[in-house]
């Protein structure tokens, strides 16, 4: 799934950052008993893990692997990590889905590069005091992950662009790309709803279906 030695380096750029923010916490609960020491371990080993799986999926040239999965169970873990580090940033980070549970046929490895890709593009753009709500939506047939943020928002004209390789302001001009090809080899669709001064919405849109056990 990557196609260049740049881009795995670029998608290893969050988890190390989540490992980073995550241990920096830790450190930080040995002295502040307020603190969930347990929590931040937690959240370090799971993106140790991540990063792990990335770089093995890379070595092996890995193709989509489906399995019957909990789609929001993923999408919930992938804040709590993503957590720390948006708080370092001063930005809120907050999840909200409409069902408790939800199977569905997926690739968790693809899910979670397509939403670490949004989630770090979302605070690249939103100040300090902003906030970023991943929202995610059961409808029927289909399953909608927004990653909604308090940014400056997206002009029209640069909307045409953000999902060409090496568009960007202010980053690599990666990310959205990595996110798309992602959404499209889970079978779905990454699209863009924005208005300068408004914020930027980015929502992934994937079929419910399950993977036939025979």
């Amino acid at each position: 799934m990557w196609t260049t030695e740049v881009e795995l380096a670029h998608d290893l750029r969050m988890p190390l950052q989540l490992i980073s923010s995550s241990a920096q916490m830790l450190k930080q609960s040995l002295d502040d008993p307020s603190l969930d020491g347990r929590a931040y371990a937690d959240i370090l080993l799971s993106s140790v893990d991540q990063l792990q799986r990335l770089l093995g999926g890379a070595l092996a040239g890995e193709k989509p692997r489906f399995k019957n999965a909990d789609i929001t169970a993923r999408v919930r873990q992938l804040c709590q990590s993503c957590r720390p580090y948006a708080e370092q940033r001063g930005v809120a980070l907050r999840y909200a889905a409409n069902t408790g549970t939800l199977l569905l046929a997926l690739d968790e490895e693809l899910l979670s590069r397509a939403l670490l890709n949004l989630i770090s593009n979302a605070l690249r753009f939103t100040p300090a005091g902003g906030e970023i709500r991943v929202e995610l939506a059961a409808l029927g047939d289909f399953v909608e992950i927004s990653v909604v943020d308090s940014g400056a928002g997206i002009s029209p004209q640069r909307q045409t662009r953000v999902f060409q390789w090496g568009e960007s302001e202010g980053g690599h001009g990666y990310g959205l790309p990595i996110a798309r090809r992602c959404a499209r080899a889970l079978g779905g669709e990454l699209t863009l709803r924005s208005a300068p001064g408004q914020g930027s919405a980015f929502t992934l849109r994937l079929p419910v279906r399950s993977v036939d056990a025979g």
